[in-house]
């Protein structure tokens, strides 16, 4: 087992609400549309923000150096604030993202580049959109899946949280993170133990961050071919009122429930 193929894992999306990042298409794209865990290449310009103006020259423009971004949406590579603003948005969009510190930088700012509280302003263009590795499934796609006998359903969550919310009835559980976050090494020999790299596997967290960034780990590291992220985890299956099992023990980091 090549454990360093999982040292990917080890920088996860920061958790954020981005309600309040206001958006607005310039040119409407008519490629594919950009969702979480697709990977983008970019060109974009961005300014301070401050009453309804620009503060001076950009701080920061790939257009300027001829050089576009490439980024993981949902990977935790950029602030919560572009992550929110690109999704939706189609290859050879243009579109206008207006930031609030809370979802840009924050009270720290950025160096001597972006003060402290500072809003910002990006002009963004999708040059080209990748589609992730392995297949998103919503909550009726999940429960499709579960009526089949050849799929495995691999609940990464920690026992605590098992116990808390109950689980999918029938998912391998199998403990992938610690509860500062931190990946579990022996996670990877546990797994590629348990689940062959031809098996269908779906993959389940709390809402769906961890397990987009362990299933492109295992799709384009490890060559799983069949391989499902439950988009927005067990949180909005809970939502929903659909079926889990609570009679599971929670004192063991893998087992079937």
């Amino acid at each position: 087992m090549k454990n360093w193929l999982f040292a990917i894992l080890l920088a996860l999306p920061a958790a954020a609400l981005a309600q309040n990042v206001e958006i607005r298409d310039i040119e409407e794209g008519d490629g594919d549309e950009v969702v979480r865990h697709d990977t983008v290449t970019v060109h974009y310009t961005g300014w301070v923000y401050e009453d309804g103006e620009d503060q001076g020259e950009p701080f920061d423009s790939s257009r300027d150096r001829g050089q576009p971004f490439t980024l993981t949406l949902g990977a935790g590579e950029v602030i919560p604030g572009w992550e929110k603003g690109l999704e939706g948005m189609r290859e050879g969009g243009k579109r206008e993202i207006i930031i609030p510190p809370e979802l840009g930088y924050g009270s720290r700012g950025a160096g001597d580049v972006i003060p402290p509280n500072a809003t910002l302003r990006f002009e963004v263009e999708i040059l080209e959109v990748e589609r992730a590795p392995f297949g998103g499934l919503n909550n009726n796609e999940l429960a499709g899946m579960l009526e089949r006998d050849d799929v495995t359903v691999v609940d990464i969550r920690r026992p605590d949280e098992w116990a808390e919310t109950g689980v999918v009835e029938g998912s391998l559980r199998m403990t992938a993170f610690d509860e500062r976050g931190q990946f579990i090494p022996q996670f990877g020999q546990a797994f590629t133990d348990a689940v062959d790299p031809d098996d269908t596997v779906v993959l389940i967290c709390r809402t769906g961050s961890r397990t987009g960034v362990l299933a492109r780990a295992l799709a384009d590291g490890l060559g799983y071919e069949d391989v499902y992220n439950v988009t927005d985890g067990i949180k909005h299956w809970l939502e929903e009122d659909r079926v889990v099992q609570h009679d599971c023990p929670d004192t063991e980091e893998t087992a079937v429930c």
